[in-house]
């Protein structure tokens, strides 16, 4: 049986034509494969997700080759689809979490990983706001300031520059730190019983590629939570500085976090790379015993 490889990508990504000459073009030219492509269209995530669940099949491998928004549409779409589908990724973003983690480098190595059976299990943490699925994150979820900054990078001017071929750790540093010293005045959240600005829920190696944290998506219990009040700069440098060169402080989880925010109020909160207001009462997060099969190296 041929087997289906179904490419995931975002035509409007600031490395799209590297995804079209590394990924899709040799794609196409490999034998005994029929491949596939879908492209991310400007719309919601759950519409994305939606229609690339549809089309998924028993033994397809999906590869979502982009940014962790990309990942996040990936990661989401096996698990609302049915089907049996092995999951790679290709990091092409800003800070290519989900990449890191499992440590994919380029298309070759994938298909070689997969056709040796170099697959694990991914347990995903699931957000639920006032009783209902929000969304699948594979490798972390935020809340607060740090979710707020990811706005950052939908900015025209951003992406123009991303395009331009900005380097783009040193470039989004560089927007991150403007932003903040603009904005840490804000009051980012209102945990009821807590003064914080953020909280972190971690279940991959890294958050935004700097921060450290732990191989908690093959387990199918344990995540990692963080609080900070971030907002505060000397707060902040050590926070960072325990992340980056140690690990981010916190604890390790084996049940789900209920955030109260003793009535409903609007929020932040991201997805690797998917920035959301929402509005809730109450934000729980816990783990997906059940996983998908995602492509290791």
């Amino acid at each position: 049986m041929v087997k289906r490889i179904i490419i995931a990508y975002n035509p409007r990504s600031s490395k799209h034509l590297r995804i079209q000459e590394e990924v899709i073009n040799p794609a196409q030219k490999l034998k005994g494969h029929m491949v596939g492509k879908f492209e991310i269209k400007s719309a919601p995530v759950d519409e994305n997700v939606e229609a690339l669940s549809k089309i998924l099949m028993d033994g397809d491998l999906l590869i979502a080759a982009g940014g962790d928004g990309t990942a996040t549409v990936g990661v989401n779409a096996v698990m609302k689809s049915s089907a049996d589908v092995t999951l790679g990724v290709l990091g092409y973003g800003n800070f290519n979490d989900f990449a890191r983690t499992v440590k994919s480098k380029n298309l070759a190595q994938i298909i070689a990983d997969y056709e040796r059976g170099n697959i694990k299990k991914l347990y995903p943490l699931e957000a639920w706001l006032d009783g209902k699925l929000w969304r699948y994150g594979a490798c972390y979820f935020t809340i607060g300031m740090f979710a707020e900054s990811t706005e950052v990078f939908d900015k025209p001017s951003t992406r123009k520059a991303l395009k331009r071929g900005k380097k783009s750790l040193v470039f989004s540093v560089i927007q991150l730190a403007k932003w903040y010293f603009k904005s840490r005045k804000k009051e980012f959240l209102a945990v009821h019983g807590k003064d914080v600005s953020d909280v972190l829920f971690v279940n991959g190696r890294t958050v935004a590629k700097i921060m450290k944290g732990g191989d908690y998506w093959q387990n199918p219990q344990e995540f990692f939570v963080s609080y900070g009040r971030l907002t505060n700069f000397f707060r902040l440098c050590r926070f960072m500085s325990r992340s980056m060169f140690t690990k981010m402080p916190g604890q390790i989880k084996k049940a789900e976090v209920k955030i109260d925010f003793s009535e409903s109020k609007e929020f932040e909160i991201q997805a690797e790379g998917e920035f959301a207001r929402v509005k809730a009462k109450e934000l729980i997060v816990k783990k997906n015993s059940l996983g998908i099969k995602v492509v290791v190296s």
